[in-house]
């Protein structure tokens, strides 16, 4: 069978890998942690970067700050709101997001090094499936973490997914060296915020990744367990208050409603 097209992958995470959840100074460790691709031709990998420039230039970032990678995190709700409405606006590009409840996980997961590699597995368990799905192979491009040993990354990576089949390429980048792993990142950090509990009244802000949503990867008509995966549960999280915003996403890419 003909290969349709190559595709770029870029992944960036959200969310710390700590299990310290109640801190006697500041704020302890996230409940969440998050590992995001999206997924993008290579052919249209250059015009998805030129969206990086464009929000620059409308949040008003001054030359000497046009070089400085995008930090989602760092941003008020008015420049988020701003930099997933560009981002949605693209269109071409799909994201995947496996979401971590870390209170929930048993060992050995609650050491660093194994919760982010197990996050690959699930994640690029997923970027497999949508890999299969368009018969293509992927570029993968980590963002760069001083403490990951990425040769051992890529050998796991060999147990996980049919690097023959799937994989061109790996290599870890900084956002500083590529624009297409800032807009992972707004992605991971969007996701994030969907689910982590904010420190005052536990809320949570999901209108970013909704907004989003028309670009989740949805396979055999479904998005949980694909494009967007919970661990260790679904019901867990499903079932509370704050997240009934999963049931009217999956509700909606279930009848093909596009959301606004």
């Amino acid at each position: 069978m003909e290969v349709k097209s190559n595709y770029n992958v870029y992944i960036d995470e959200a969310g710390d890998e700590g299990f310290k959840f109640v801190c006697d100074k500041g704020r302890g460790s996230s409940k969440f942690f998050v590992l995001s691709a999206i997924i993008v031709k290579q052919e249209l990998d250059q015009k998805l970067a030129s969206i990086v420039n464009e929000l620059k230039k409308i949040l008003k970032y001054q030359q000497k700050d046009m070089l400085a990678p995008l930090h989602f995190y760092k941003m008020s709700h008015e420049k988020r709101k701003v930099c997933v409405n560009q981002l949605e606006q693209f269109k071409d590009f799909t994201v995947i997001s496996v979401v971590f409840q870390k209170e929930k996980l048993r060992e050995p997961l609650k050491v660093k090094s194994v919760l982010y590699n197990y996050a690959c597995k699930l994640l690029l368990e997923k970027v497999a499936i949508f890999l299969k799905f368009e018969n293509s192979k992927a570029n993968f491009v980590f963002e760069h973490r001083r403490n990951t040993h990425y040769d051992e990354l890529e050998t796991y990576m060999r147990k996980v997914i049919d690097c023959e089949q799937y994989v061109l390429s790996i290599k870890p980048l900084t956002k500083s060296q590529s624009k297409c792993l800032q807009l992972a990142d707004i992605v991971a950090s969007s996701t994030y915020q969907a689910f982590e509990p904010n420190q005052y009244d536990g809320d949570v802000e999901p209108s970013y990744y909704m907004k989003l949503s028309n670009n989740i990867f949805v396979h055999n008509d479904k998005c949980l367990g694909y494009g967007l995966k919970l661990f260790p549960s679904d019901t867990d999280i499903i079932e509370q208050d704050k997240y009934s915003w999963i049931n009217d996403l999956l509700r909606n890419l279930s009848k093909g409603l596009k959301i606004q």
